[in-house]
This record gives C-alpha cells, structure tokens and sequence, in this order.
C-alpha cells in the first residue's frame, strides 16, 4: 500500500499537535508515516516516537536547513512504501481530511508554489559559477515530492556529495535562503524544458489558496491578505476558515499556538476529522 510521509521540521514544538493527533487517528498506519527534524528537542505530547535521531544543526536562511531536509529525506526513503514526501513546519494545520490528502496527491509528480523568475537574483549570485541563469527557480521550501525526485536530491546531495557538476549543494552553499531555491534549481536543470512534465506547478501570483500549503504574505493576490509581511495567526475568523476550506490547499500556515481557540470550530474539526 502506498504511504506518505509527512516531514515535521520543527523549532521544539508542533503548535496544533493536538489537531494533527485527531488528523491521522483513525487512518490506517499503513497509510502514513511520520518524520520529526528537531532544533531543540522538547517533549512532544503524541509524535515524540516519530523525531528522528539524527538531527542537523540548522541555521536560519543557510544550507544548513536544506541539509537537514535531505538527512530526513533519506531517512524516509527506507521505507519503500513511502511515495510522496510532504515538507511541514511545527507551525502547519491541515486544510483537508487525510484521505482526501492521500487520494488527491499524485505518485508521478512532485508540487511546488513558484515565484516569479527575477525573485531568484541577488539571493544566489556564487550558483552562476556552476550552471546557467535559465535553470534558477525559486519556490516555497514547503514543497510536496514524489520517490523519484526525493532519491535523486538525496543522491546528489548527500551520497554523491563530491560530484563537483551536479553537487547543488555546492551550487547554493552561500546562498541565502537556499531551501527556496536548490530542490526545483535541481530538477530544473536535470529536467530542462521537460520539468513542467516533472511537476505540478503553482505560483507566487496566483491566490495563495491555490498552493499546496497556504501561507498569508502582504501583497498576495488574497481576499484577507496581510497587511504586514507574512501573517502569524493568532486568530482567524469563520468565514475566512471556511474559505481555505473550500479552497485547493491542503496545509496552511503560519498558525500560534494561540489560534486554537479560533480553530476550535465544529465546522472545522468534523471536517478535518473525516
């Protein structure tokens, strides 16, 4: 039976932890795994089983963090039934029921929300000296990748770290925010004028909702967009809940710890626990 791994990389907690135990509790364990990359290791309340023992010291907007991505990647890809790999933060909700996740991702393809291409300059200037400008792509870091793409990042980004042509860890190693740049950079190149057959694409201009994981960033094409950078969630109102309900995505963030009080919705809960 085909799985999907669900990769938590979180600072010490999982805010909703309680809304993700309910998530997968009645799901088939045959169905899912869990993968938790730590930076400080709290005790979690349900998942504490699922923290990985190899844990990568990360720094914020360094390679570091991309490193610990495929130190999990790896890790996840022992299991053979694990199909997709899904990349979430301690800050995440799920937006849909889990079998409606499991039916609607698709083995063959791996999602990315995209930014505009002029977004990948100045942030990785050092990367021109390994490949062309026209494979730079920048997208969220909280992608959703297929087995096919996960053993080829993890092969050229760990296994065959030497490999001085397609190491890309080496491409973005001074880079700043290289996990928004190296994964689909990647496959870019590798895949060239075929990635769009590779992938399945959404972009930065387009509503927010339209992304795998929702995220509220000022200046987004969004009915309650931020007025200030990202938004950090310490409420959110029922007929905005209602809307990413009814929307494509299937995870958003960024939600605190004080949401929980507005997401303790019937509305919300029964569906998501469905």
């Amino acid at each position: 039976m085909n799985k999907i791994a669900f990769i938590f990389l979180i600072y010490n907690v999982i805010n909703h932890e309680d809304i993700w135990y309910n998530f997968f509790k009645n799901i088939d364990k045959n169905k899912y795994s869990i993968y938790i990359h730590y930076k400080s290791n709290e005790k979690l309340k349900y998942f504490e089983e699922y923290k990985i023992i190899d844990i990568i010291k990360t720094k914020y907007a360094d390679i570091s963090i991309v490193t610990a991505q495929n130190n999990v990647l790896k890790i996840a890809l022992q299991d053979l039934n694990n199909t997709n790999f899904i990349f979430l933060s301690g800050s995440c909700i799920p937006l849909k029921p889990f079998n409606y996740i499991y039916e609607t991702i698709e083995p063959l393809y791996s999602y990315f929300h995209i930014a505009d291409a002029e977004e990948s300059l100045p942030d990785c200037y050092d990367t021109l000296k390994y490949i062309e400008r026209k494979y730079l792509k920048k997208a969220s870091q909280w992608c959703i990748l297929n087995r096919k793409h996960s053993n080829m990042l993890v092969y050229y980004g760990i296994l065959n770290y030497s490999n001085s042509q397609l190491n890309y860890i080496k491409w973005f190693h001074n880079a700043y925010a290289p996990d928004e740049l190296c994964y689909l950079t990647f496959l870019a190149y590798i895949y060239s004028n075929n990635l769009y057959n590779e992938i399945i694409a959404t972009y930065y201009h387009e509503p927010p909702e339209k992304a795998t994981t929702f995220a509220n960033w000022e200046g987004m094409n969004y009915k309650y967009v931020s007025d200030n950078e990202l938004k950090n969630y310490i409420y959110i109102n029922e007929c905005e809940l209602k809307h990413l309900l009814y929307s494509p995505c299937l995870f958003g963030r960024k939600f605190k710890p004080a949401a929980k009080i507005s997401l303790n919705k019937k509305f919300y809960t029964n569906y998501i626990y469905s």
